[in-house]
């Protein structure tokens, strides 16, 4: 059953000690619905779900939410806590999980003005959030759907992606990467004539003060995730490194994925 599916993957992705509970039989109602709320309890956090749809309890558009459609806001579930984006401001606060609900604790948000119908999202983002949802998974592991039902019948559906540390099977290291201007040719088995980054890592201290820099510049032979470089541009980077648990053949071990860009300029001054 394509619950089950999506249980195991979210699982595997997840390196949780979980198994199915698919046995080769068909599910008793009871044990349905048991496995729902174990499924949507893994994967919350296994994906960022972006909102797709958003009705009254009659089936017709909550206007309010139009923007959300269009500026893809997006829910973000860490252990405890979830984070909103896309609005006006960005809202987050605890969040609790049980038996199919979905309760979240009132939401805090930054303080930045905007035009009307971003602070009439954010509005209404909160109201929706402030009680209990039912919160219900479908789909498979590729293409899972939260739909989120409130207590006035109103319906949100928002479509999953995974997280790279559900695509990757691990937790992302923090690493600071500075990006030279100039792309160097390297060599690449399947790309002639392919042209690399060259990048050396860089630290901080706990006060945010830039320590002296001990690596070299050396050529990377991947991308990273988030980027696109402009020849001639600077910049250094917060990545997230991560040991990809299974990687397709001749892809790397390690993946890079933008987390922020700390710097960014048209100099050349790192040679």
């Amino acid at each position: 059953m394509k619950q089950n599916t999506l249980l195991v993957a979210v699982c595997a992705a997840l390196i949780q000690g979980c198994a199915a509970t698919s046995n080769g039989h068909e599910e008793s109602p009871s044990m349905a619905i048991t496995t729902s709320a174990a499924l949507a309890q893994l994967a919350l956090p296994a994906y960022y779900w972006s909102l797709v749809s958003a009705t009254d309890a009659s089936g017709k558009p909550l206007a309010a939410l139009n923007k959300g459609i269009d500026r893809k806001l997006r829910v973000s579930f860490g252990d405890k806590n979830l984070n909103i984006s896309g609005g006006c401001n960005g809202q987050h606060g605890g969040y609790h999980f049980q038996d199919g609900i979905l309760k979240v604790q009132p939401l805090a948000s930054t303080l930045m003005a905007c035009d009307k119908s971003l602070m009439d999202l954010d509005a209404q983002v909160g109201r929706l959030f402030k009680e209990g949802l039912r919160a219900v998974i479908i789909g498979d592991s590729t293409e899972p759907t939260l739909q989120l039902t409130t207590a006035d019948g109103s319906v949100l559906k928002l479509q999953g992606e995974a997280t790279p540390e559900t695509r990757y099977g691990s937790k992302g290291e923090i690493k600071f990467l500075e990006v030279a201007p100039k792309t160097v040719k390297c060599s690449h088995p399947m790309i002639p004539n392919f042209q690399c980054l060259q990048v050396r890592e860089r630290r901080f201290d706990e006060a945010g003060l830039q320590l002296p820099t001990q690596d070299t510049w050396h050529p990377l032979y991947q991308s990273i995730e988030g980027i696109e470089h402009h020849d001639g541009v600077r910049t250094v980077l917060r990545v997230k490194e991560y040991e990809w648990k299974n990687p397709p053949t001749d892809a790397p071990s390690k993946v890079y994925v933008l987390d922020l860009v700390v710097e960014q300029d048209a100099s050349e001054a790192n040679k």
